[in-house]
Parts: C-alpha cells; sequence; structure tokens
C-alpha cells in the first residue's frame, strides 16, 4: 500500500511538472490580449484582402 501511495505522489509531481514546463512564462494569455492578437489577425488578413482586390481592379482597368 505504501508503495502505491508513493507511486502515485511521484506520477502526480511528474504532471505537475510536465504541464508548468509546457506554460511559457512570458506568455499573457488573459482574455484582452488574446482578442487583442485575433483582432490584428483580422485586421491583417482584411488588408491582404484588399490589397489583391485593389490589384485586381488595376490589372483590370489596364486591359480595358
Amino acid at each position: 500500500m505504501k508503495f502505491l501511495l508513493l507511486a502515485a505522489a511521484v506520477l502526480g509531481v511528474i504532471y505537475m511538472v510536465f504541464i508548468e514546463s509546457k506554460r511559457s512564462p512570458g506568455t499573457d494569455e488573459r482574455p484582452e490580449a488574446v482578442y487583442q492578437r485575433e483582432v490584428e489577425k483580422v485586421q491583417n488578413l482584411d488588408k491582404l484582402m484588399q490589397d489583391a482586390v485593389d490589384q485586381h481592379g488595376e490589372e483590370m482597368d489596364r486591359i480595358k
């Protein structure tokens, strides 16, 4: 019984070490930061799409 409790404690400690090692200390995982990052991604995608549309429009104007 003591061996089983000791094994469970060791496994628990190892599990906690691996969980903590997956988290990087410098990341800011607040919901506001995550939301702001996603907003910036969408804005960059919107700008990229608008540039592609503008370029296509310019090509169509040159063809005419």
